[in-house]
């Protein structure tokens, strides 16, 4: 059984590694972005706030990585697999659903790491970001974390509640990018944004990492209330879509 959780957990790596969507999307993309608007933050922002902007700039970005990793990858990857009815020929080698949901779960959280790690590389050594306070720098990694168990949770429920590769990419696509535009990942600030969508932003916890953050990470006063009311919003409802998908699909020993 541990050889092939061992081989599970490969043939998992290696299929995000592959995955042009998660490999672009995930490690790629949020340096490459980080990068280009940096540029406009140094011509644009006074010097004495360039440190802050770029700062926040990075925090932000940062939760790309699971938004595009472990939501628009994984959905994608397993509506496939699930199309191709790949989860039931691999029980009859003896991987319970179970054990394939962990094996995934391990193998994405593995992927992730090495994007974080390579976020790191790719942005501390070209933008000037302001040091951390030791709780500031936790809570980031923490809430990433979260944020990413978040993501994959609303990802297996789409993908086990469609079951068609093209649909399910098409709805988490669309679901990528709205976030995005919400959290003002896209160039539109929070505050340009209609008033009621700016009250839907404010239940998104990208949209507080994006925008007030950084105060946390430099150490100054900040108000953790509704970025935790927003956490347990977007965890309620990754949680409801999964259940969800298993009342549509009657099947209680699918994950």
């Amino acid at each position: 059984m541990k050889r092939n959780f061992k081989y599970l957990m490969k043939y998992e790596l290696l299929n995000n590694l592959y995955n042009g969507y998660s490999f672009f999307f995930g490690c790629l993309f949020p340096i490459l972005l980080s990068n280009v608007i940096a540029i406009s933050i140094r011509k644009q922002a006074p010097a004495d706030m360039q440190s802050e902007a770029l700062t926040s700039l990075f925090i932000g970005m940062s939760m790309i990585i699971p938004l595009a990793t472990l939501f628009l990858g994984y959905a994608a990857t397993y509506a496939n697999e699930l199309e191709k009815d790949v989860p039931t020929r691999l029980s009859l080698y003896g991987i319970s659903q179970k054990r394939l949901f962990l094996g995934k779960l391990a193998a994405n959280y593995v992927f992730l790491t090495f994007c974080v790690v390579l976020y790191l590389v790719g942005t501390l050594l070209t933008l000037n970001i302001a040091k951390p306070t030791l709780t500031g720098a936790v809570a980031w990694i923490l809430i990433l974390y979260l944020l990413s168990a978040f993501f994959l949770i609303m990802a297996h429920g789409i993908a086990n509640w469609i079951r068609k590769f093209g649909i399910t990419y098409g709805i988490v696509m669309g679901i990528y990018f709205i976030l995005m535009i919400l959290s003002g990942m896209m160039g539109i600030s929070n505050k340009d944004l209609p008033k009621f969508l700016q009250s839907i932003a404010k239940l998104i916890p990208l949209s507080h990492m994006q925008n007030n953050f950084v105060d946390f990470w430099m150490g100054k006063s900040y108000n953790f209330g509704p970025l935790i009311q927003s956490l347990i919003f977007f965890g309620a409802i990754s949680l409801l879509i999964l259940l969800i998908s298993f009342k549509v699909r009657g099947r209680k020993g699918d994950l």
